[in-house]
């Protein structure tokens, strides 16, 4: 097995890489409590010919895996001589949130809250601050993959602005079981890119802490047919969301009372007004509640944690039902 050294760098040049090759670097962020800098690993794959900056980030959240495995993948799939333009993978953006297995930073803030972050203050802010002006602000468009948070798990599903003709074209050309037009909401990344004129969208893989490999290759699947579109990989785009459901927007439902909560709804289930879709019970095998869905709809996610306080998310819901006009879906009539 061959060992390749890897090169610490204080910033992402991507003009300063060979073209045709993969390049496996580390960038210095902020300070940590050893007095060294934070280093992030990237996988950047620079084609012959030129062509957009396409940029993945995963792990975000330090507990959200499969996008970290999709990009494993994906470098796995990719002919780099017959590459136009260039990959930008980062596998891990929370490192110190990954290293000790949770969502949040080191500080316990929320990264996908702050962003861009800030060049003083929290460590957090300082963090952010680096990640975009290092790394994403070199895109020319970002998919965000992420997972449902500990406790939950989620569909494969995406979020985007559906207003915004260029995110909206990035979400369709996904393989998600459901579309959720959501408005960027302010201090994610997405966000951010977004009103830098970087289209992204965030890709929502399953549950955390854990590799799924079905739901992997159907996000990856995705990413090549982003790729083919781009004219990046040769292929032919294909319509994979045919069969998805795609809401005008989602809200939660909570419980009312505690107790120990069994959800019955399954992930992708379409649910309708006034369907029980969870019990919750006391200590002594009583229902105290059915929690009933409220209106009509399908099942983006879930609780999946036994133990419940009164006011928990129960069952996670799209509703208002879209269909696209089919002049929006690439590849629809090919």
């Amino acid at each position: 097995m061959t060992v390749i050294k890897i090169k610490t760098k204080d910033d992402l040049k991507l003009s300063q890489l060979e073209k045709g090759k993969v390049h496996r670097i580390l960038i210095s962020l902020s300070d940590n409590p050893l007095g060294v800098s934070w280093k992030l690993p990237l996988i950047v794959i620079k084609g012959v010919e030129k062509g957009p900056v396409v940029g993945l980030t995963a792990a975000l959240h330090g507990n959200e895996l499969n996008g970290i495995s999709t990009i494993f993948k994906l470098i796995e799939s990719i002919n780099v001589n017959k590459l136009k333009g260039t990959l930008v993978l980062v596998p891990i953006c929370n490192v110190p949130g990954y290293l000790m297995n949770q969502r949040f930073f080191s500080d316990n803030v929320d990264l996908n809250r702050i962003m861009p972050g800030a060049p003083e203050g929290a460590t957090s802010k300082i963090y952010a601050h680096h990640l975009t002006t290092k790394i994403i602000s070199k895109f020319d468009y970002l998919l965000d993959l992420h997972t449902a948070s500990h406790g939950r798990v989620n569909s494969l599903y995406i979020r985007a602005d559906l207003e915004n003709e260029k995110t909206r074209t990035l979400a369709y050309l996904q393989n998600p079981q459901i579309i959720v037009s959501k408005y960027d909401e302010e201090g994610t990344l997405r966000a951010w890119a977004n009103e830098r004129g970087i289209p992204a969208i965030t890709v929502e893989i399953g549950n955390p802490n854990a590799f799924q490999a079905t739901l992997v290759d159907e996000t990856l699947d995705g990413i090549l047919n982003t790729l083919r579109y781009l004219k990046m990989i040769r292929g032919k785009v294909k319509d994979m969301i045919d069969d998805a459901v795609i809401c005008d927007h989602s809200y939660w439902i909570y419980s009312k009372t505690g107790g120990i909560i069994d959800v019955i709804v399954k992930l992708a289930d379409k649910v309708s007004e006034g369907q029980t879709i969870a019990y919750v019970y006391d200590v002594f095998g009583q229902v105290k509640e059915e929690v009933k869905a409220d209106r009509s709809g399908v099942v983006i996610g879930k609780n999946v944690r036994p133990n419940c306080d009164a006011g928990t998310r129960v069952v996670h819901l799209g509703v208002d039902h879209i269909d696209p006009d089919e002049e929006d879906i690439p590849a629809h009539h090919d």
